[in-house]
């Protein structure tokens, strides 16, 4: 598996997928800083809860902000390396090396959860420093021990855009071609984005809301001191969704037939 994945990490550095994908994840904070540059000069002040990033120390926002063009930009990046395999036909030479559908799976997934890790890493920093430097690092309303809200907050939102992300490589394993994959997963993630908001209207289906990882990244105020003690919440929902979305993702990989 390990000789494989230097193989697939060579295949990436020389494909133009991944540094499209981190070209657009490094511009994207950038441009943020601009619009909210511009923003602050027509308005005369940013508003944490219209604006979310802010500042230095709201930078570890910017995910969240960002959180839809970041799932579609993974939308693209997981169909087109994982449907290309199906397409090409490459994937028969890992299944004829030995490698079992399992382990080839987890590869996939293992891939794409590091690059997922980079691109937030990325904006993170970026933020960080971009909106550090132009309207001072400050601090967030209510918030007294940062350390601790940063690294958790992090944690909790990259998993729970991996856990979303972690669908699209379970649908691109289930349809294995780079159109449908493209397709079925915009289709997914408008769907799990808006879906979840209709719940909230019905007392008797608001519970479903809050076990969609959308839901928390779109519905969720982050700036508040109260989602603290909702981030154990969140990181279940998360690890259950990857965990069920991998084996669905699997058993379709494993009753497929490869020609």
């Amino acid at each position: 598996m390990l000789n494989l994945l230097m193989a697939d990490k060579i295949k990436l550095f020389r494909s133009r997928k991944m540094w499209i994908t981190l070209a657009i994840v490094i511009f994207l904070p950038i441009f943020q800083l601009l619009n909210s540059i511009s923003k602050n000069e027509y308005q005369g002040k940013l508003v944490q809860k219209m604006d979310i990033v802010v500042n230095g120390a709201t930078g570890v926002l910017m995910n969240v902000k960002a959180n839809l063009v970041i799932l579609l930009i993974f939308c693209a990046f997981v169909s087109f390396y994982i449907g290309e395999e199906f397409q090409n036909g490459t994937i028969r030479n890992s299944l004829s090396l030995g490698m079992s559908r399992g382990k080839y799976y987890l590869m996939k997934l293992l891939v794409v959860f590091c690059l997922t890790l980079i691109s937030t890493v990325i904006i993170t920093a970026l933020s960080t420093i971009s909106f550090g430097g132009y309207f001072g690092f400050g601090s967030i309303a209510g918030i007294n021990n940062y350390d601790y809200y940063f690294w958790m907050i992090s944690l909790t939102v990259f998993l729970l855009l991996f856990s979303v992300i972690s669908v699209y490589v379970a649908i691109n394993f289930m349809v294995r071609s780079t159109g449908s994959g493209i397709i079925w997963t915009f289709i997914f993630t408008i769907t799990m984005g808006l879906l979840p908001g209709a719940f909230l209207k019905f007392d008797s289906l608001k519970g479903l809301t809050w076990w969609v990882s959308e839901s928390f990244l779109f519905y969720k105020d982050f700036t508040s001191q109260s989602v603290i003690g909702e981030f154990p919440k969140m990181i279940l929902v998360s690890v259950v969704t990857v965990v069920i979305s991998t084996l669905i993702g699997y058993w379709s990989f494993y009753k497929s037939d490869i020609k």
